[in-house]
């Protein structure tokens, strides 16, 4: 990979809970156009399938509709890197936010079609995390 010596995530810790983090995030989305599809329960979806996982960990599949259509438009592929992800999770009984940088996933697919950079969406998110701890 081109960029080795960059993080492929952004995390932070939070004192908040994952329910709280989870509302607050949804909210501050909002300020920069992204909403949340989904957020995907994995202890719950774990539990449900007999397996025993102690953490809480919930995966949040957010989306900015003008900029997704664009990487649609661009390169169809593409659509494989959406939505971009961002993990709340418990990890010795600590709280944690973290995303997978769209730069770093944009990186592994650098397609020259595509006129919106991965770093100013990323930018974005990043700020948005911050702003929520």
């Amino acid at each position: 990979m081109k960029n080795s010596n960059m993080n492929f995530t952004h995390t932070v810790k939070t004192k908040k809970s994952i329910d709280n983090t989870i509302t607050d995030l949804s909210e501050n989305l909002k300020e920069i156009g992204f909403g949340v599809l989904e957020t995907l329960d994995f202890k719950k979806i774990l539990s449900e399938k007999g397996l025993e996982f102690a953490d809480e960990y919930k995966l949040m599949e957010v989306c900015n509709p003008h900029l997704a259509k664009q990487v649609l438009e661009a390169n169809p592929d593409l659509g494989l890197l959406l939505p971009c992800t961002i993990a709340v999770y418990q990890k010795n009984n600590e709280n944690f936010i973290s995303l997978a940088r769209p730069t770093s996933l944009l990186s592994m697919a650098s397609d020259e079609n595509l006129k919106i950079s991965g770093e100013d969406i990323e930018d974005g998110l990043i700020k948005v995390i911050e702003n929520t701890k």
